[in-house]
Order: C-alpha cells, then sequence, then structure tokens
C-alpha cells in the first residue's frame, strides 16, 4: 500500500478524527493564536503538546517544521527584541535597543508561529490527502450557496497536496545532480551558493508547469468539469 507523502500511520483518536472537525480546529487555534497573548497562548501550547503526544506521530516528526523555520524564528525574534521599543532599553547600538519588552514581544510572535507550524503538520500526519480534500470541501458547503466555486477550491488543494511532494522529490533529484556534476550545492561561498541554488529553481519550476500542463490535459481527457453548485446532478456524473 502507497504510503502518502507526510501521513504517520498510527491508531489515535486524531487518526480517526473528522478531517472537517480537525481543519475547524487549525483554524480556530491559528486566530486564537494570532489575536492572544500570555496564558490564553501559553495554554494553547500546552494543547498542542497534548496533542503530539496523543496523535503518536512522534516528537521529531511534529516539531519538524519548527526546526526548518529556525532561522525565520530567529530572526523575528532578533527584531522585535531590538526594533519594538526603546522603553527601559538594557542595551542601545544607534537604532537598535534591546529591551524586554520587545524581548517579550518576539518570544510571543515566534511562539504563534511555531504552535501553527506544529499544528499543520499534526494535520497532514494524521489525516490522508483525500480525507484533507473531503474536509475542505465539508467546509465550503455552505458557501456554495453564496456562489463561492467550492469544487474548485477542494481541488485546488488535492492538486496542491500532490505536486508539493513530487515538485520536492524532483528539487532532491537535481541538487544530487548536480553535486555529481559540481560538488555540492552548499559547498562554496555565499555568491556560489545562491547561483547554484537558483540553477535548482529553474528547472524546478519548469517541471511544475510541465506537469500542470500534463494535469490538465488528462483533466480534460476524462471530461472533467467543475460542476456549478445549484446543479447537483451534473455534480454527480462529472466530479472526481
Amino acid at each position: 500500500m502507497r504510503v502518502p507523502v507526510g501521513y504517520v500511520w498510527a491508531d489515535s483518536p486524531l487518526h480517526r478524527a473528522r478531517a472537517g472537525a480537525k481543519l475547524a480546529g487549525l483554524i480556530v487555534c491559528s486566530l486564537a493564536a494570532a489575536l492572544s497573548s500570555g496564558l490564553v497562548l501559553a495554554a494553547l501550547c500546552l494543547l498542542a503538546c497534548a496533542l503530539v503526544a496523543l496523535s503518536r506521530v512522534g516528537w521529531r516528526r511534529a516539531l519538524r517544521p519548527v526546526w526548518a523555520m529556525r532561522w525565520l524564528l530567529l530572526a523575528v525574534l532578533l527584531m522585535n527584541a531590538l526594533l519594538f521599543s526603546r522603553v527601559d532599553a538594557v542595551l542601545e547600538l544607534g537604532p537598535l535597543a534591546l529591551t524586554p519588552v520587545g524581548a517579550a514581544q518576539g518570544v510571543r510572535v515566534a511562539a504563534r508561529v511555531a504552535l501553527v507550524g506544529v499544528l499543520g503538520a499534526l494535520l497532514t500526519a494524521t489525516t490522508r490527502p483525500q480525507e484533507l480534500v473531503g474536509g475542505v470541501r465539508s467546509l465550503l458547503r455552505p458557501l456554495s450557496a453564496l456562489g463561492v466555486p467550492t469544487e474548485a477550491a477542494a481541488l485546488a488543494v488535492g492538486v496542491t497536496l500532490q505536486f508539493v511532494p513530487t515538485l520536492l522529490r524532483e528539487g532532491r533529484q537535481l541538487a544530487r545532480a548536480q553535486e555529481i556534476r559540481c560538488g555540492h550545492v552548499a559547498s562554496h561561498d555565499i555568491m556560489r551558493r545562491t547561483v547554484n541554488y537558483v540553477r535548482l529553481l529553474v528547472p524546478v519550476f519548469v517541471a511544475a508547469f510541465r506537469r500542470a500542463d500534463e494535469l490538465s490535459v488528462a483533466m480534460e481527457a476524462r471530461g472533467y468539469q467543475v460542476a456549478p453548485p445549484c446543479d447537483k446532478g451534473s455534480r454527480k456524473g462529472g466530479s472526481v
């Protein structure tokens, strides 16, 4: 059986929960994290830790997005600590001023970003791609009465979930090919490293456009059409 990319096989309450409910929970927790601070933000972090333990996906898998964003989080922390305020500055250096208020603000912003990353990792690790597409469709279904193309949105989510792992795999293959030809992409100075990464971006974008064109041709050949919200009969026969 083919394992979905990012999905972790396990038997936990989070795996058995409905995808729509998990999506709604992610949205609510993200909004709460963005609008709250202090005790509420700490409670959300404790909730995320409890969900990681409950999901049985492992701390390494759940914290992978945080590790990938470590330099961004560090930059956010430093920018807030040095630029947020000049009141009660501990250290001043020209336009920069290190303050306790700025450091606290940086910690809050970094915690919010890390929290959303962990919750998003839990969602993809406990939900199969086809279930996630169904969850998006169920959440957007009430908007179909207003003329919102919910089927197109669900289709876009499904295509994205399939494209991203494929493009990442092709990027790794191109990086290995470049290593064979001229060494590791990150083994040179900063300018040479930038040139190497730009060389990787061009074929990755070309591959993305090629795969998108192949997908559109395949869908047209199968007669796929996004059914309008009010046409229930055509929706039954024209969806995938």
